[in-house]
């Protein structure tokens, strides 16, 4: 069966913008590693950079469903976002053991993300079952 041409436009640009993220994500975890290591005023680096990447969130779930993938990846920058969410509550609570899952959660963002860019990738190349 073919699909239209929207529908592996979508598929392609999930796999592109999810691929970004997940490189905002490392790029993000190398600024705060420079604000540790090299020089404490690239914190506000790592703060605004957020801000940057953020909004692919919203294009990710239009892709998917325009892409029509299954609802796991649709889910996934729901979730994405949650975690997002938990970063904020995470790094305003500076100083206490809650800020310690920080980093913790930033790896569940890149991972989520990797995992769900890797998901689509079968899809958008036919490698995968349709949903």
């Amino acid at each position: 069966m073919t699909r239209p041409r929207r529908v592996a436009w979508a598929r392609y640009g999930y796999v592109l913008v999810g691929g970004v993220f997940a490189a905002c994500v490392v790029v993000q975890v190398y600024v705060a590693g420079m604000a540790v290591f090299v020089d404490p005023a690239n914190w506000s680096l790592h703060a605004g950079f957020v801000h940057v990447f953020e909004p692919l969130l919203p294009i990710l779930l239009a892709l998917a469903f325009l892409g029509r993938l299954p609802r796991p990846l649709k889910l996934a920058p729901v979730g994405l976002f949650v975690l997002l969410s938990v970063q904020y509550t995470t790094a305003s609570a500076f100083g206490s053991m809650v800020a310690a899952v920080h980093p913790v959660n930033a790896l569940a963002i890149f991972l989520v993300a990797l995992l769900a860019t890797r998901r689509a990738w079968q899809f958008a190349s036919g490698s995968a079952a349709e949903p």
